[in-house]
């Protein structure tokens, strides 16, 4: 008997329960279902939808199952306390008409206090409690179109811990100011797998009757529970009724796979969605540094296993599952519970992006994997418009590094739009950012400094970092820094290298060098990366040149230090675009020119708040008539000696800068003058594109 998951849903019955049975329809008079237990349990209850997809229900039937294998049901006597039974079917369950449909929701319903025997005995009522027993709840259906003796739906066995892989659903619930008992209500149906899918199948019998775990709760605090279950894929229905969220999700769930019901991320915390009230919260933590580590390298099938990423953003809009499955997992990466990043309770990471060796002009945006919509088994239906924002632009032939704040979608995932050709692409994680749940506590919040230059390796007499050298920088306690930072917001940029290869920042008197980059280097090229790294002994960073010399700069822009507070939280948005020159977003239409200075407005636009104090920005040079840099700083504060993008002309090149806001919240950008400083001929032009992807509140 084929299992269809979509009417599985019909089975969640909401109506309040009724006594005795209703009214029989017209043009028949009864079925009997053909109904037998494997003894593992003595009374349940069974709710019964009939007659097509709603011709009429039994709500609550109590039936207990006799010493001779008789299928008893309760009746209550008007107007006493307790029920007694009536007159047994032997193996039978009856309903009024001829259905085309029955579904049968069984579970397992204690009674207590019983006298006398068989349909003499009384009892008392006991509401089952899926916090409690051995024994869950299980739902299946027959169809008249499937032919034969249907109305027999063979033996049934009911999830028992220890028989069968059964095992108790208990798993935690979090959220930012904890949880109240009763805030989460939940409702689960265990469902089979698409024709294309792979699961855990659901429980079949010895007339091929398919049946699932079935069960609706409310939590307890910080834990919520799904009773006895066996494992497989569900559907469930998610609602957190204090904040007035809820969601359909789908999920596979095993012994040793308990998912976390997350209130403050997008789908509760689980990989597919669709909200049917509500939407998906703010993003919003404390940051938590972690020693550098790479989470994705499509050249090794690290994060992203079947090659590189190819042109789109995963939706395949051919009819082939196999092929839309693999796409979207070509544009996915799961960035929670690997790194150092906690599995649940976070709202955000922060990831070194480098596009390899790419093939084509193009550009890479990443933002959250969002929610579906309409019908949670489209596979293409958590797709939409992508922002116009971007966070890495790419030239042929050209290894590119950039730092991404990046917000956590559906499933702990982020995902990849590849506007260009098929590259590979690799990603470091330098931290992530919490979500203010207890369980992911403590954290530190940004402070910014006005831009200070701490290295220049050109006028400093330290001369040239030479290939596979490296030197310590102290840090904190300079520029703003206090020694008490937890980790520093550097702008690194390498002046004149010699050829190919790459610089690494780490924490100062840490073991070993990490395999990680933060700056590729071109021959020739001045190219700045922007870093977030933790402070090592003495409030110090190492850094180190590989495979190439160069000199380096490094420029100061904050620090992140615990404050015992939420104070200076970070705020991860989907990108948008606040500043544009070629087309006059928050600016005139009109490039930069020689030694130009604007001001750009933040706080009060796209989406940041009045009362923001830093945010983190991409900001990109585009079709620059000749080599040149732009540096960023507070509105109101003297032009500091640092910068922000270099650029060769004539192309895209972006940087990601983290700076606090100046008067009226606002920064100002200048564009280089040009050789020697004189505007003219001579002196550079270039475009400016601002994107922000986040603020400091």
């Amino acid at each position: 008997m084929t299992f269809v998951r979509r009417l599985a849903l019909l089975a969640l019955i909401a109506a309040v329960p009724v006594a005795g049975l209703p009214a029989s329809p017209a043009r028949a008079a009864t079925s009997t279902i053909d109904l037998r237990t494997d003894g593992t349990i003595g009374s349940i209850g069974v709710d019964a939808v009939y007659n097509g997809n709603g011709g009429g229900a039994i709500y609550d039937l109590m039936v207990r199952w006799s010493s001779d294998g008789r299928l008893w049901w309760y009746q209550q006597t008007p107007g006493a306390s307790n029920f007694g039974w009536r007159t047994g079917q032997v193996n039978g369950l009856t309903v009024p008409g001829t259905p085309d449909i029955v579904r049968l929701e069984i579970y397992p319903h204690p009674v207590e206090n019983c006298s006398g025997t068989d349909e003499n005995e009384h009892c008392y009522w006991v509401t089952y409690d899926p916090w409690v027993g051995t024994h869950g709840g299980v739902h299946l259906q027959l169809e008249q179109s499937k032919g034969g003796d249907w109305l027999s739906a063979g033996t049934v066995s009911l999830p028992t811990v220890g028989r069968d892989g059964a095992f108790r659903m208990d798993g935690p619930v979090i959220a930012r100011g904890g949880v109240l008992d009763g805030q989460v209500e939940v409702d689960w149906f265990q469902i089979d797998c698409g024709y294309f899918e792979t699961c855990v199948a659901p429980p079949s019998n010895e007339r091929g009757v398919q049946f699932g775990s079935f069960g609706t709760s409310k939590n307890k605090g910080s834990e919520w529970t799904g009773g006895v279950v066996w494992p497989g894929r569900y559907l469930m229905n998610v609602r957190d009724t204090a904040r007035g969220r809820s969601a359909m999700v789908m999920t596979d769930i095993a012994a040793d796979r308990i998912p976390t019901i997350d209130l403050d991320a997008v789908c509760f915390g689980f990989g597919q969605c669709v909200y049917d009230r509500g939407s998906a919260p703010t993003a919003s933590g404390n940051f938590h540094p972690v020693s550098p580590v790479r989470v994705l390298d499509t050249r090794a099938g690290v994060g992203i296993a079947n090659g590189a990423v190819s042109a789109g953003d995963g939706k395949w809009r051919d009819t082939n599952p196999y092929l839309r499955v693999n796409e979207t997992a070509n544009h996915e990466l799961k960035v929670t519970g690997v790194g150092g990043i906690p599995s649940s309770g976070v709202s955000a990471v922060l990831l070194n992006v480098t596009a390899i060796d790419p093939s084509a002009e193009g550009f890479v945006t990443i933002g959250p994997r969002p929610a579906s919509t309409g019908d949670i088994f489209d596979l293409v239906g958590s797709y939409g418009a992508w922002p116009s924002a971007s966070n890495l632009n790419v030239r042929a032939g050209v290894t590119t590094p950039n730092l991404v704040l990046a917000r956590v979608g559906a499933g702990g995932k982020v995902r990849i739009y590849n506007q260009g050709k098929a590259l590979h692409m690799v990603a470091d994680v330098a931290g992530w950012f919490d979500s203010g749940s207890a369980n992911t506590g403590g954290g530190t919040t940004f402070v910014g400094v006005s831009p200070t230059r701490l290295l220049d390796t050109r006028n400093d007499g330290t001369g040239a970092f030479s290939a596979g050298t490296d030197r310590a920088l102290a840090v904190g306690g300079f520029a703003g820094v206090p020694t008490t930072a937890e980790s520093v917001v550097l702008n690194v940029t390498a002046v004149s290298p010699t050829g190919k290869g790459y610089v690494t920042v780490w924490p100062d008197g840490s073991t070993g060098r990490p395999d990680v980059s933060n700056l590729n280097l071109v021959a020739g090229q001045d190219r700045p990366n922007l870093v977030v790294v933790k402070l090592g002994a003495g409030g110090r960073v190492r850094l180190a040149a590989l495979e190439s010399s160069t000199h380096l700069l490094v420029d100061v822009f904050g620090y992140y230090a615990a404050n015992g507070a939420r104070v200076g939280a970070t705020t991860a948005i989907d990108p948008v675009r606040i500043f544009d020159t070629r087309t006059g977003v928050g600016t005139a239409a009109s490039a930069l020119g020689p030694g130009e200075t604007r001001r750009v407005q933040v706080a009060g636009v796209g989406g940041i708040p009045a009362t923001a104090s830093a945010v983190y920005l991409n900001v990109t040079s585009v079709g620059a008539n000749r080599w040149g840099w732009l540096a960023v700083w507070p509105s109101g504060e003297k032009q500091p000696v640092v910068s922000n993008v270099n650029f060769p002309g004539g192309t895209a090149v972006p940087n990601m800068v983290i700076v606090k806001l100046g008067a009226g919240g606002a920064l100002d950008l200048y564009n280089d003058a040009g050789i020697d400083g004189v505007p003219g001929v001579f002196g550079t032009t270039s475009h400016v594109l601002v994107d922000v992807m986040g603020y400091v509140s």
